[in-house]
């Protein structure tokens, strides 16, 4: 593949078409000339509008008075990798395929996703399924018949000069997503309160407020609501290579440009999700690409990481004038009268970055509205800069395509690849589109996040944590039944104990094993001077080297006092980076670590360090009394848990103690 890489420098044919080099033709993009910045204007604009992210809405804060004046109209198009081993249309593999080399640039690529003459496209079979998959997720009408054409555009990253897509017949269409508003809501910790573990129980908040006890909630000026998005299409795409552009001196005071394409993403299978202009703040915007995010991950299809690029977003922003003084009359599904061009802000990849880009550009549009020079419909980009007077949104948007300059992208029907047909052969089973949804697509996120929440009496914020990454609904839900039987099988008392099971469990697997995944991830990964977020693996219960088995087996031994949660921890440390097989209990044996909860052995353990002759002034001085003998009960205490090294029970112990040094002072 070296030598073929060797002689395809670039495809001839599209170099005709400009007559550039490559490198020219990518300076010339990315370093055109923005339209209209704002910068120098923009503080002083920001003292006179102001944009609500909630409700979307831009008022004018005159001294004298506040007034709405716009109204953001948002619709959000998103592109999900799909997480599949091999490439769209070749055999290439991909980075969720184990053969795939991250480091290297240009060596996973195949001649047909370098447009090298004669070589025809093969559809992904597993692209298809993850495609209705995710279809499904989102509510969408699946067509059982689709089909692929070519959007020609010319780009350095693009080797075929055109893309294919599904633009016009797409595999599904009329979706619909229900979502909460993103919410930044800020909670002052409380005084003297240090960050505690999380609690796998119900909270009293949320108990409060399953038995309807709203005397205790803050309030608030605005509480988000229940959202829904209407889901235009959905089709299936190829990915283009990636673009990083490299500054070096040339040694005379110059700076010289270059730009490096490495083509391993170049072909890979993305769904493009297209939105109805139904959003109208940037908090919706958030919210909805994060619940999108979640569904993808739920369903398999997408892993979600929009750091690394597998997930990326394009919002398009417009405003719309406000008569009056309301504008909610207006229904979502319609365009309020006076909407303006909407501006397309591409390749978002945080949920920062889409509330910032949109925030930018609906003051920007204002702006030129009040100078009745409104914007035309163009396309930008969003630069990040740091936070300052003069970019207080930590970034800006430039423009890279006027409507002057828009692409006629001459869109045909790709002569190589035959209508997609979803049948029982091009999925692989003898079962209807319907039953092979139906067989393969999980609970929803919803349903499962209900069942956790009903069934096992969680919090809703470890509920979160568990459905946020789908491996671990299953793992819980197999931790708590091996613990459950664990429990049993030792001791006749299980049965009350069991229902403490789904609880511990929750703490364990959401504190102690995703910290250890976490550190897992990013150990090494991020130890150059280039931090470009990218990790070993997902964090991700999936790459936990402890199974439902052990973990189940520790939450038993906690559950029954057979090892404290210090003990615990350390054990589980010990199951996940180096002993990968044992089970905790012969792994506590052979540490000597074994909870000693026996009243007659924790009495005479307590009666050897108070009657040890090295501890009679401390015991002298606990006769006598005073307002201070609590202090030479936690001297004792101490001593003792130095001489069970650490394996006392804390509770018992100290009843013990107390029994002790009761009889010593009558």
């Amino acid at each position: 593949m070296s030598s073929l890489l060797s002689i395809l420098i670039y495809p001839s044919r599209l170099l005709k078409r400009r007559n550039a080099s490559i490198s020219s033709v990518v300076c010339n993009i990315a370093h055109r000339p923005p339209s209209r910045l704002l910068s120098t204007h923009f503080t002083g604009a920001s003292e006179r509008l102001r944009y609500d992210r909630d409700t979307g809405i831009i008022w004018e804060t005159s001294p004298s008075q506040q007034k709405p004046l716009y109204q953001t109209i948002i619709g959000i198009e998103i592109h999900a990798q799909l997480s599949i081993p091999t490439k769209l249309f070749s055999s290439a593999p991909t980075r969720h395929n184990p053969a795939f080399n991250a480091v290297s640039p240009n060596t996973s690529v195949h001649p047909y996703d370098l447009a090298y003459p004669g070589t025809l496209p093969t559809l992904s079979l597993s692209a298809v399924k993850a495609s209705i998959l995710s279809a499904a997720a989102l509510n969408c009408n699946i067509h059982k018949c689709s089909r692929f054409e070519r959007k020609h555009y010319f780009y350095p990253d693009l080797p075929l000069g055109y893309q294919i897509t599904q633009q016009r017949w797409p595999l599904a269409s009329e979706g619909l997503v229900t979502f909460m508003p993103y919410y930044n809501k800020q909670v002052p910790p409380k005084k003297g309160k240090n960050k505690k573990r999380r609690r796998g129980g119900k909270s009293q908040e949320d108990k409060a407020q399953d038995s309807g006890d709203e005397s205790n909630d803050a309030k608030t000026e605005f509480e988000p609501q229940p959202t829904q998005l209407r889901i235009e299409r959905i089709q299936i795409e190829q990915d283009t290579g990636k673009t990083t552009t490299h500054n070096t001196a040339n040694g005379h005071g110059q700076t010289i440009t270059k730009s490096h394409i490495d083509y391993n993403r170049a072909g890979c299978a993305l769904i493009e999700i297209v939105s109805y202009p139904d959003l109208r703040s940037a908090h919706e915007a958030a919210g909805v690409v994060e619940k999108i995010r979640k569904l993808m991950k739920h369903v398999g299809s997408c892993d979600g990481r929009m750091e690394e690029g597998s997930l990326r977003c394009d919002v398009n922003v417009s405003i719309a004038p406000i008569s009056g003084s309301d504008v909610s009359h207006y229904s979502r599904e319609e365009l309020p009268p006076g909407t303006g061009h909407r501006v397309e802000v591409k390749n978002l990849n945080s949920l920062r970055q889409i509330i910032a880009a949109t925030e930018y550009e609906a003051l920007r549009q204002s702006l030129l509205a009040q100078t009745n020079t409104p914007t035309g419909r163009e396309t930008r980009t969003f630069h990040v800069k740091s936070v300052s007077d003069i970019h207080p949104l930590g970034g800006e948007t430039f423009c890279i395509r006027a409507k002057g300059d828009a692409i006629d992208y001459r869109f045909m029907p790709e002569p190589d690849l035959p209508p997609l047909i979803l049948d029982a052969e091009t999925l692989g089973c003898d079962l209807s589109l319907e039953e092979f949804v139906e067989k393969n697509a999980p609970e929803s996120l919803e349903e499962a996040k209900a069942r956790l929440l009903n069934e096992y009496g969680l919090a809703q914020d470890v509920v979160d944590v568990i459905t946020g990454d789908p491996p671990a609904i299953a793992l819980f839900e197999q931790t708590v039944e091996t613990a459950r039987k664990e429990l049993v099988a030792v001791e006749d008392e299980g049965s009350d104990k069991s229902d403490l099971i789904p609880i511990l469990a929750a703490n364990w697997l959401c504190n102690d094993l995703f910290a250890l995944v976490k550190k897992t991830a990013v150990k090494g990964a991020r130890d150059t001077d280039e931090d470009d977020g990218t990790l070993n693996n997902p964090i991700s219960v999936e790459y936990s080297t402890v199974d439902d088995k052990r973990l189940g087996a520790l939450v038993a031994m906690v559950a029954n006092g057979t090892l404290t949660t210090s003990m615990a921890k350390k054990v589980l440390t010990i199951m996940f980076e180096d002993d990968l097989h044992s089970f905790p209990n012969d792994i506590a044996e052979s540490h000597g670590w074994r909870v000693i909860s026996d009243m007659g052995t924790l009495v005479e353990l307590c009666e050897s360090i108070v009657l040890d002759s090295e501890n009679e002034s401390q015991l002298e001085q606990y006769k006598l009394g005073g307002k201070k003998i609590w202090k030479i009960e936690k001297f004792f205490v101490g001593k003792i848990m130095a001489a069970s090294k650490g394996n006392a029970h804390p509770e018992r112990m100290k009843e013990a103690l107390a029994c002790v040094l009761e009889k010593i002072k009558q």
